[in-house]
């Protein structure tokens, strides 16, 4: 045993004499540390365009001589330089896309990995449209949600200008479809009147006139284009045309033709026309001029609203003596819509705000809710413009040169803003943004010219126009501005 311990002790001193004699062999240093700036969490990039980042490399403990750089999208390298400077095309056109800034010791194999996300969009998937009257012409422009104008995009991409007689935007999807919305631009005029056109490329897709059965319908006037599940309905000079569409799911852009007759009846229906959730509401509410009334296009047929089952009562739906001026869904929360009308009596110098809702599965049921008036009516009038805000309690109302916000929970209005020092043309809400407003006014300098702003209507933003997002002059004379969502599931339900 005792020999053993000894042997121990000798190895022991041995390997300690060693570790002492071979102490300062080596040159032990700390591992360079790199830092970035300039790298955003993440970016919003465009095909066509240009990606641009120019990241500030910091290093501590000393710069490696042999360094190499790679920029990755999806996993795959799209450029190995220090800055990036590359042109979106080989990119997938999607959100939230995994990517990385790799900066790599050659020497060691060391690799330093600063991730972020990028969102890829075709170039017209969302922003604000426009659309002017120009007299024999009609021009339609678009600004994109980074503030870079379109002008006369129509135009542009088509080559030749739309028909006169410009009237109304509307933006319409395939049901239960993630592919980006088609838009129906009402013009009044010939020789196309109206088109619907592609919502990535904005190239036009077909004329109204030519998707009739047969000759198109005598007094041609287009209105509006609302598509739902297995229904597209066009309204033209007052009358409902209904498009039946066979297939529920996979169904095709203009899959079919319209009949070349109206829906049957004696009704003249407006412009205006509103629906509930954008993937689960199937019916259309439209308002009926001669005989002041809400109907309701479900299943590809006109009704009144259903009164008799009405357990509320709140107002009569039909027959009011009064005339919607506008309104829109307040709420879209599966399964109940809920909506908000403004509306003018039509003899007295009267106007009123009614409630109701559509709840339920399949065959929604009708409940009106409440009908105040309107604290001011005297601010009404043939050219007021209204905006209903969903999921907050607001509804903005242009007027003259200022813009109102009314508080349709309190029945309280006030003026938001008073500077503008010119003529409010129309305003918009933005249906992925509830907290931005579009405006647009006529030019101070020019009045057959148009502005374009947008504005931060939050509580804090206080009405605000939005840095980058302001145009004065580059459009003709706005009649009707929407805010082009792209994919209808980008909006918040």
């Amino acid at each position: 045993m005792k020999k053993i311990g000894m042997f121990f002790i000798t190895v022991i001193v041995v390997l300690v004499t060693g570790c002492y004699e071979d102490k300062g062999n080596y040159d032990y240093k700390e591992m360079p540390k790199v830092s970035v700036d300039g790298l955003e969490s993440s970016y919003n990039v465009y095909v066509g365009d240009l990606f641009v980042v120019k990241p500030e490399v910091a290093w501590e403990n000393g710069e490696p001589e042999n360094l190499s750089y790679a920029w990755r999208v999806n996993n795959v390298v799209i450029s190995e330089k220090k800055d990036l400077d590359f042109t979106v095309g080989g990119i997938p056109v999607k959100a939230g896309l995994y990517a990385e800034y790799t900066i790599k010791d050659e020497d060691t194999g060391v690799e330093h990995i600063f991730p972020f996300r990028v969102s890829v969009f075709s170039t017209f998937y969302s922003g604000w449209m426009l659309l002017a009257d120009k007299g024999s012409t009609s021009e339609l422009s678009y600004v994109r949600d980074d503030g870079e104008l379109f002008p006369d995009v129509y135009k542009l991409v088509n080559g030749n200008d739309l028909s006169g007689g410009a009237y109304a935007l509307m933006e319409h999807w395939l049901p239960w479809s993630e592919e980006i919305g088609q838009i129906f631009v009402a013009c009044q005029d010939g020789a196309d009147y109206s088109v619907e056109i592609d919502g990535n490329s904005f190239e036009k897709m077909v004329a109204t006139k030519d998707e009739f059965v047969g000759e198109r319908p005598a007094n041609f006037k287009p209105m509006s284009m609302k598509c739902v599940a297995n229904y597209d309905y066009l309204v033209s000079n007052g009358k409902l045309y209904v498009r039946y569409i066979e297939s529920t799911y996979n169904a095709l852009y203009q899959d079919g033709l319209f009949p070349n007759f109206p829906y049957p009846g004696d009704y003249e229906l407006t412009g205006w026309g509103m629906r509930g959730n954008l993937v689960f509401s199937n019916d259309i509410i439209y308002f009926d001029k001669k005989s002041s009334s809400y109907l309701l296009a479900r299943n590809g047929e006109l009704s009144r609203f259903d009164y008799t089952n009405d357990s509320e009562k709140a107002f009569k739906p039909s027959d009011m003596g009064k005339t919607v001026l506008d309104g829109g869904a307040i709420s879209t929360g599966t399964p109940t819509d809920e909506f908000l009308t403004i509306l003018k009596d039509n003899n007295e110098n009267r106007v009123y705000v009614q409630k109701f809702k559509f709840s339920g599965w399949g065959a929604k049921k009708y409940t009106s809710q409440s009908e105040v008036e309107f604290p001011d009516p005297s601010i009404i009038g043939e050219e007021t413009k209204f905006a209903v805000c969903q999921n907050r309690p607001y509804v903005y109302i242009a007027s003259g040169n200022v813009l109102y916000v009314y508080n349709h929970k309190d029945n309280s209005l006030k003026p938001l803003r008073s500077d503008f020092g010119r003529k409010i043309l129309d305003i918009a809400c933005c249906p992925t943004n509830f907290e931005r407003l579009g405006v647009v006014l006529v030019n101070a300098g020019d009045a057959s010219k148009s502005d374009f702003m947008e504005l931060d209507v939050s509580v804090v933003g206080g009405g605000k126009t939005v840095e980058g997002m302001e145009h004065l002059g580059k459009f003709g004379p706005v009649v009707d501005i929407v805010y082009k969502v792209g994919n209808q599931w980008d909006v918040p339900y």
